[in-house]
């Protein structure tokens, strides 16, 4: 997509060029390797709401502190500016995207980023990503894409929602309709708010299909936010059914972050606890707990619907392989009486043979009167037609050999088909042709 698309969406909305000015300060200070903690008290302390929510914050049960903090220099140290400053644009974007208007069911959008944001830390923690503040950040706001294409395109991006409810791919969606899709689109957002380039890079990616062992370290936040997106369970939309290739992702890039099995279910397992219980202190509305445990029967019964396909299409393939079974067996029955009959039919063919030669010679000493050569003449057809029949045995002992690839060349058959029906037809002729006496 051109730059004139993006262009669109900042010149309709001045208001996404950039960040508020404290927050823009805030990324400022946290990116110099010489601010201090007071600096960024210092910032915080212009914007009275956000000081006195992050105050709010860092003295919930959460962090489970043992004395109360009362001032920003307080909180700084004991969190850390990453941290801090992690709350601060969580909670910030959170309230500016608030006002507004939207299709897409708020609720549900920020109930399934905070829950990809905890599932982002989660799993940074257990692959020691050394700055796990940035895996929370670029989780909350993976998706933030689709708040900007809704507000920049309400109509078209009102339809695109509709068919996305009905089952329908988004980013396959999106992408027809613009040639770009909300990742891409948050990540430009988050770069013009000079959010840290590798929070964005991770932002466009989140979509992204990595191959196996694409363990370099540019691409760990990525993946860690890809995964942390595959594993939330609360969707944005009513419903949306994982499909075939999002498993698959999941298994290359969990191999790719070298997360083990059992770490990464105890982070699914806690994930709807956790989400519930930070959305409090975040103060980010994710719903009551009736529609949460609404939605979570919701997912429960999908999930045993899938579970109830799983096990009858495993029956069906069951009795295929039952019946694939017992076809082989009686072809290998039929492969063993056909070598029998070969075996008893080219003794007796031999037999016959040489009877017949033995009858052959005598007629030829004398031995045997044969004035008017029919004796002869019957003694060829008998060799003639010994002779297919020993073809006939040959082709039948090759196909008691066959591959399977073979045999079911239709090509083969029919030139064994061929080659029998030619010398049976110039046998029959021959047979037709005897000498009138």
């Amino acid at each position: 997509m051109n730059a004139e698309f993006y262009n669109k969406i900042i010149q309709d909305h001045q208001e996404l060029s950039s960040l508020p000015q404290t927050l823009s300060e805030v990324l400022r200070v946290t990116k110099s390797d010489t601010s201090s903690a007071q600096d960024l008290a210092g910032v915080l302390s212009h914007d009275p709401a956000l000081t006195a929510k992050i105050l709010r914050i860092v003295n919930c049960p959460f962090y489970g502190l043992s004395r109360a903090v009362t001032t920003l220099p307080q909180a700084v140290v004991t969190l850390g500016m990453r941290a801090v400053s992690a709350l601060a644009l969580s909670t910030s974007v959170y309230d500016l995207t608030g006002k507004w208007e939207s299709t897409v069911n708020r609720v549900r959008f920020w109930r399934h980023s905070l829950e990809t944001a905890i599932a982002c830390r989660n799993i940074a923690e257990a692959v020691r990503y050394p700055r796990v503040e940035e895996a929370f950040v670029a989780g909350l706001l993976h998706d933030i894409g689709i708040l900007v294409l809704e507000k920049s395109f309400s109509e078209k991006y009102k339809s695109i929602w509709k068919q996305v409810e009905a089952g329908g791919s988004l980013i396959e969606l999106e992408d027809a309709a613009w040639g770009t899709n909300h990742a891409r689109v948050g990540q430009f957002l988050l770069e013009q708010w000079n959010i840290p380039t590798v929070i964005c890079d991770a932002v466009g990616q989140h979509h992204n299909h990595f191959p196996p062992d694409a363990t370099e370290p540019d691409f760990v936040l990525s993946q860690i936010v890809l995964l942390g997106n595959l594993i939330s369970k609360f969707s944005i939309a009513n419903a949306r059914p994982q499909l075939d290739f999002e498993s698959d992702n999941r298994e290359i890039v969990s191999k790719n972050l070298r997360i083990p099995t059992e770490r990464l279910q105890s982070i699914e397992e806690q994930l709807l606890h956790n989400t519930v219980e930070e959305a409090k202190f975040l103060e980010i509305d994710v719903g009551s707990n009736e529609a949460i445990m609404l939605e979570a029967n919701k997912m429960l019964y999908f999930h045993y619907l899938t579970v109830e396909t799983l096990l009858r299409e495993n029956r069906q393939m069951q009795r295929e392989i039952a019946q694939t079974k017992l076809e082989k067996a009686a072809l290998e029955t039929l492969r063993t009486i056909t070598a029998t009959f070969n075996h008893y039919l080219n003794n007796a063919a031999a037999t016959i043979l040489g009877r017949a030669q033995l009858i052959q010679l005598g007629v030829s000493r004398g031995e045997v009167i044969d004035s008017k050569d029919k004796i002869g003449y019957a003694i060829d057809i008998i060799i003639s037609g010994v002779n297919t029949i020993q073809m006939v045995l040959e082709e039948l002992k090759n196909l008691n050999e066959f591959k399977t690839t073979i045999y079911h060349d239709d090509t083969y058959i029919i030139d064994i088909e061929k080659k029998m029906r030619e010398r049976l037809a110039g046998l029959e002729a021959s047979t037709k042709a005897e000498p009138v006496s």
